[in-house]
C-alpha cells in the first residue's frame, strides 16, 4: 500500500497500528467472558436475495428459508438455531450469510475468543424468502460511519485505505483513531476516541476538508516497452501516466505478461513537474541447451540473430525458431523451441551429411554431344535405389558434306545435292556405383532412334529427309558433384545401328554418314 502522507507519517501510523493491535488483543482477553451483542437486526425490505433463483435456499420442508446477512468484525463464529436448526451458511466478502427456517425464534452465537450470546430472540418475525441484516458487536469496540465534506473521498483510518466515503458501519476498537479524507486536492484529518462510556448507537464521524493545491505537484511517469503502470494496486495507464499528487514519497509498480513486476520509488515536490522513469518489469527467463552433431554447427534464431550452441543460454520466455547449418551437411531450418519460466529446455540435433551422389533423385540437364553430326543434348531422368533411367534428345547442330542424289531408273541422272543434320532420341538404363562422396560411375545400356533432316544444297527437290536408323548403345556416365544437387558428367558411349530405312541406307552408301558410332557427351545435371 502506498503512503499518501510521506515516510514520517507512514512510520507513525505503523507504530500506532501495532500499538492498537496489542491493546485490542489485551481487551479481547479481558472481554472473552462477556456476551457478544447484537447492535442491529432488521428486515431489508428491498433485498430479494432470499427469493432469487441461485441464492435462495429450501429448508427441510421444501419451503424457502429466510436469509440473515451478518456483519461481524471477525470470522470464526458458530451459530446454533435450536430445534429448528440452520439451513445453510455461506462466507461472503465482508459478511456471513446464514439461512434459517421460517418462523425461527432464536439464535445462539459463539466465538472461541469473544464468548457466547445464548438464545438471542429475533426482535421481528422471521419469514421465509425474506432477507434480514444483523450487526454483531464482539465487545472490544463499536461501529462507526465515516463521512466527509467531499463525496466519494478516499478514507484512511489509521493509515489504512478503507474505501470511499461514506464508509458505513466500520467496526473499530476502543481507543484513539485518526481518519483522513482525500479527494483530488482536498484533504481533511480528524482524531477521535471510542470508549465504553460512549452513548449507545452508531457513531458518526464527519471529516472536514480544505483545498491543499499548494501542496500538489504534476507527475509524469514513463516506462519503456509499453508496460502497464499500477498505482496503489490499481491499473492506471500503459507506457505513460500523467497525474497530480500531494508532496511526499510514493511507489509505482510496472507490470507485463511473462515478467516479474518492478517497483520504483519517487518523491513528489509541490508546484513542480515531477518526471519519473519507472523501471521495466523483469522478463521471465528460462534456459535453453541445444546439442548438435557435429558440434561446431552455425545457428541463428528468429531470423538472423547468431547464437553459440556450445553454451547453455538464458533467454526470455517465449517461442524461438532456429536455423542450423554446417558445410557438408543438410541444413535444418525453422526448428521451434519454447522457453518456459525457470525451466531448462534441451534437445539434441543431428545433421545429416550432404549426399552429393543421391541414390534417389529426379534430374534434368544439358550437354554437348561430340560425334559425327553432333549437337546439343537435353536430358531428364530418375534414379531410384541407384537404378538410373535416362531419356535424352540431341538436336543436331553440325551438317554433313553434300550428298548427291541420282535417279535409280538405270540412267543415273543427277537430281540434287543434300546436306544432313542428325537428331537422336535415346533411352538408357544403368546402375550407379558410388566411388567417393562426390564421384560415381553409371554403366548404361541404351536404345536410340536417329533421324536425319535434309537441306537442299543444289537442285530443287529434297531427298532423304527424315531418314531413320535404330541403334543400341553401351556406355558409362561418370559424374562429379562439386555442389549439392549439381553434377557435372562425362558420358562416352558407342552405338550400333540394328536397322535402317531405305533412305538412311542409301545415304550411308553414298557418304560417310553412318548409323551409330562413338560419341561423347559433356554437361551438367541438376537433381532434386
Amino acid at each position: 500500500m502506498v503512503s499518501l502522507f510521506g515516510r514520517g507519517f507512514d512510520s507513525l501510523q505503523l507504530h500506532k497500528k501495532v500499538f492498537l493491535q496489542i491493546i485490542m488483543c489485551m481487551v479481547a482477553m479481558c472481554m472473552s467472558a462477556q456476551n457478544i451483542k447484537v447492535t442491529k437486526f432488521e428486515r431489508l425490505e428491498t433485498d430479494l436475495t432470499a427469493n432469487t433463483h441461485g441464492t435462495e435456499k429450501l429448508d427441510q420442508n421444501g419451503e424457502k428459508a429466510a436469509l440473515i446477512k451478518i456483519q461481524a468484525p471477525e470470522r470464526g463464529f458458530t451459530f446454533d438455531g435450536g430445534s429448528l436448526g440452520i439451513v445453510a451458511r455461506e462466507e461472503h466478502e465482508g459478511e456471513i450469510w446464514l439461512y434459517v427456517p421460517r418462523r425461527a425464534k432464536k439464535l445462539t452465537i459463539q466465538h472461541k475468543d469473544y464468548g457466547v450470546l445464548r438464545d438471542y430472540y429475533y426482535p421481528v418475525p422471521v419469514e421465509g424468502a425474506r432477507t434480514y441484516e444483523m450487526y454483531l458487536d464482539i465487545g472490544i469496540g463499536r461501529y462507526v460511519t465515516i463521512a466527509s465534506e467531499m463525496a466519494n473521498s478516499t478514507i484512511y483510518i489509521d493509515g489504512e485505505n478503507v474505501g470511499q466515503s461514506p464508509v458505513s458501519h466500520k467496526y473499530l476498537t476502543y481507543g484513539h483513531h485518526t481518519v483522513r479524507a482525500l479527494k483530488d486536492r482536498f484533504e481533511g484529518e480528524q482524531t477521535f476516541t471510542l470508549s465504553t462510556n460512549d452513548p449507545d448507537g452508531l457513531r458518526l464521524i464527519n471529516v472536514p476538508q480544505r483545498d491543499m493545491s499548494d501542496h500538489f505537484g504534476d507527475v509524469v511517469i514513463n516506462v519503456d516497452n509499453r508496460a502497464e503502470i499500477w498505482f496503489e494496486d490499481k491499473y492506471v495507464a500503459t507506457g505513460s501516466w500523467r497525474t497530480q499528487l500531494r508532496e511526499g514519497s510514493y511507489v509505482v509498480e510496472t507490470r507485463k505478461t511473462d515478467c516479474d513486476p518492478q517497483q520504483t520509488s519517487f518523491t513528489v515536490v509541490a508546484q513542480q513537474t515531477n518526471n519519473v522513469q519507472a523501471g521495466q518489469p523483469t522478463p521471465h527467463t528460462g534456459r535453453l541447451s541445444l546439442y548438435t552433431r557435429p558440434r561446431d554447427a552455425k545457428a541463428t534464431y528468429n531470423g538472423s540473430n547468431p547464437i553459440d550452441l556450445t553454451e547453455v543460454h538464458t533467454l526470455p520466455v517465449g517461442t524461438y525458431q532456429f536455423d542450423i547449418s554446417r558445410k557438408g551437411y543438410v541444413s535444418k531450418n525453422g526448428l521451434e523451441y519454447k522457453v518456459k519460466h525457470n525451466e531448462l529446455t534441451r534437445d539434441t540435433i543431428t545433421l545429416d551429411r550432404v549426399k552429393y551422389i543421391k541414390s534417389k533423385a529426379f534430374y534434368f540437364g544439358a550437354a554437348y554431344t561430340f560425334r559425327q553430326l553432333g549437337g546439343i543434348t537435353a536430358l531428364a531422368g530418375v534414379t531410384y535405389n541407384d537404378f538410373d533411367l535416362q531419356a535424352s534428345y540431341t538436336f543436331g547442330m553440325n551438317k554433313s558434306e553434300e550428298v548427291p542424289w541420282y535417279s535409280v531408273d538405270g540412267n543415273d541422272t543427277y537430281l540434287s545435292s543434300m546436306t544432313y543434320k542428325r537428331s537422336t532420341i535415346a533411352v538408357k538404363l544403368g546402375y550407379q556405383f558410388v566411388l567417393t562422396e562426390r564421384l560415381a560411375i553409371i554403366p548404361q545400356l541404351g536404345y536410340e532412334i536417329e533421324q536425319l533432316s535434309a537441306t537442299v544444297a543444289d537442285g530443287t527437290n529434297s531427298y532423304g529427309d527424315k531418314a531413320k536408323a535404330n541403334c543400341v548403345s553401351v556406355g558409362a556416365k561418370l559424374m562429379y558433384a562439386p555442389l549439392n544437387r549439381v553434377n557435372l558428367f562425362y558420358n562416352p558411349a558407342f552405338s550400333v545401328a540394328v536397322s535402317k530405312d531405305d533412305n538412311f541406307t542409301r545415304i550411308s552408301d553414298n557418304s560417310d554418314i553412318t548409323g551409330g558410332g562413338f560419341m561423347m557427351s559433356v554437361g551438367a545435371i541438376f537433381n532434386f
